[in-house]
């Protein structure tokens, strides 16, 4: 088997469907369907049942799918940390940041990157929480300032802020006169968030504790786009939750004379941390930045 074969199994096992795992891998249907007829011949199993217009995995290729992530998640660490030995002391530290958290955090953290890396340069890559989690399994970034909590074992965090929300609304909204607005003051109305998929473990613990709080229409909108949250509230009249618009960063969309927003007393849970691979510590970049970072956050995690 090679590497290969087992990234074109694993797109085709997780569409279930031939062109879409090629417009994943970049390829077209042609070339990724006969790699994974190659790779069938190769352990003597099917393991997809092809129908006309859809296809499923038999229990070989179930159990090679439940196998098949981990081996490549330890292969892409083992080739970047064969790259962080042959860079030796030229490397940068790679660091990876929500674009949706406050800038002022991220930029602690940088200066913290800088203060135990002497020397070496800092580069920062801005993206979703969901993708910046996969990069660091893989080994593509050092650390990763993302929304807590994170479902796995194999990484360990630093809290660097909780979250106090306000409820953004339209400025002709019933509710845009209160000096204070509680989850129960919301009970009856719309409240839209952005999706799962932006963290699903931090985004599922929020869901659950608005509905667990009397919250009855909780709405995840489709993408993790600010500009859009903001267009969905102008357009209907739905509420949603934001920072203070003076933190910065995608809070400022809320800035403008067509909203309002008012302070929610008991928002639900919602945190920001730095995390890395356990198995880093012995990294001297990844050590450096960490305790640089539980130096400046030595009184615990910040409300922002």
């Amino acid at each position: 088997m090679e590497v290969a074969q087992l990234r074109c199994f694993l797109a085709v096992a997780e569409e279930l469907h031939f062109g879409r795992a090629a417009e994943r891998l970049h390829m077209t249907a042609s070339p990724v369907s006969r790699i994974v007829k190659e790779l069938e011949r190769e352990l003597g199993a099917e393991l997809f049942v092809r129908g006309y217009h859809h296809i499923q995995l038999t229990p070989a290729g179930r159990e090679l799918a439940r196998r098949v992530p981990p081996l490549l998640a330890e292969f892409d660490r083992l080739r970047s940390e064969i790259q962080l030995v042959a860079a030796g002391e030229s490397r940068v530290v790679r660091l990876g940041g929500s674009h949706l958290s406050p800038p002022a955090i991220l930029d602690a953290v940088v200066e913290c990157a800088e203060k135990g890396n002497p020397g070496r340069t800092v580069e920062v890559t801005l993206a979703p929480s969901s993708e910046l989690l996969p990069a660091l399994s893989r080994g593509e970034l050092d650390a990763a300032v993302v929304h807590l909590p994170v479902d796995d074992p194999a990484v360990e965090a630093v809290p660097l802020a909780a979250y106090r929300f306000f409820v953004a609304m339209r400025r002709d909204d019933p509710l845009a006169g209160r000096a204070e607005l509680s989850l129960a003051d919301l009970a009856d109305r719309t409240v839209v968030t952005f999706p799962l998929s932006l963290q699903p473990a931090a985004m599922e613990q929020m869901r659950d504790a608005l509905l667990s709080r009397g919250l009855r229409r909780v709405r995840m909108l489709p993408g993790a786009d600010s500009a859009m949250l903001a267009g969905h509230v102008r357009r209907t009249g739905d509420l949603t939750f934001t920072l203070a618009p003076d933190t910065g960063g995608s809070a400022r969309i809320f800035d403008d004379p067509a909203f309002a927003i008012v302070p929610l007393a008991d928002g639900p849970p919602f945190h920001l941390g730095l995390v890395w691979l356990g198995a880093r510590v012995a990294d001297r970049v990844v050590t450096g930045l960490v305790e640089a970072v539980r130096e400046r956050w030595s009184r615990g995690e910040l409300q922002i």
